[in-house]
């Protein structure tokens, strides 16, 4: 039988809710009794389609069954006959110049640090793997232009725009930098926030008086400049017609 390959949808660029791909072998034959379950942790991972594609890999390997990849925890599930070295075979489909390792077992999957921000930059982490936050209004930095960063580790958009404003805090003492991972669309925090957002990174921007001065979906930085420009034109003391769900 030629190999079938099926997946649940994935949230990276859409507003989908899934924890993992899922990829299967002939599927309707079943799993042989022998099978072998293996885990592989990736090290230093900086996105979640990296995973995806070596599960895609494995899965068209004669005696590989299943593979499914966990971009929570960085974790490769491989189900595949006894007989074969899946590490092996996964390290030699590792591409080129990828810069994440491979480990045999499970617990050591972890995703690459985000940039670091200058040391006395105003930068918090006001969320960890999807875990509600109620009030954006209790994390705004008076007299500054807020932003509030909804991303997640596996999404690797979001880590050219947590480089991008590294290097804006640099250079504006009036920023405040608001980090809150989602941990992926089905979590409480996307609940709350990302309804009818599309794409990852999604920030909100309040200017200095605390109004919202926009939102934005998906990376492009000339929009994001223009919408922090926007922000930090208005003055601390202005009046603030629209304030911080």
């Amino acid at each position: 039988m030629s190999p079938t390959v099926t997946w649940t949808p994935r949230g990276l660029f859409v507003g989908l809710a899934a924890a993992a791909l899922s990829l299967s072998a002939c599927a309707t034959s079943g799993v042989p009794s022998d099978a072998a379950t293996t885990v592989l942790s990736f090290e230093e991972l900086d996105c979640g389609d990296c995973g995806d594609h070596m599960a895609r890999a494995m899965i068209g390997v004669d005696g590989v069954y299943k593979t499914k990849f966990d971009k929570r925890r960085a974790e490769l599930t491989i189900v595949a006959s006894p007989k074969l070295d899946v590490f092996a075979i996964a390290q030699k489909n590792k591409p080129a110049g990828e810069e994440w390792s491979l480990a045999l077992g499970a617990g050591k999957g972890r995703y690459k640090a985000w940039a670091k921000a200058p040391e006395q930059a105003d930068v918090l982490e006001i969320a960890v793997d999807g875990a509600d936050v109620a009030d954006l209004a209790a994390h705004l930095a008076k007299g500054k232009v807020t932003l509030f960063d909804f991303s997640a580790k596996w999404c690797e958009p979001c880590r050219e725009l947590d480089a991008h404003l590294v290097e804006e805090l640099k250079a504006r003492p009036d920023l405040a930098y608001r980090k809150l991972d989602i941990g992926d669309w089905d979590t409480p925090l996307a609940a709350r926030y990302m309804k009818g957002v599309g794409q990852l990174p999604y920030v909100i921007v309040f200017d200095k008086a605390g109004a919202r001065a926009g939102d934005l979906s998906g990376l492009d930085l000339p929009a994001l400049d223009a919408l922090l420009d926007k922000a930090g034109s208005t003055a601390a003391g202005a009046p603030a017609e629209k304030k911080a769900p």
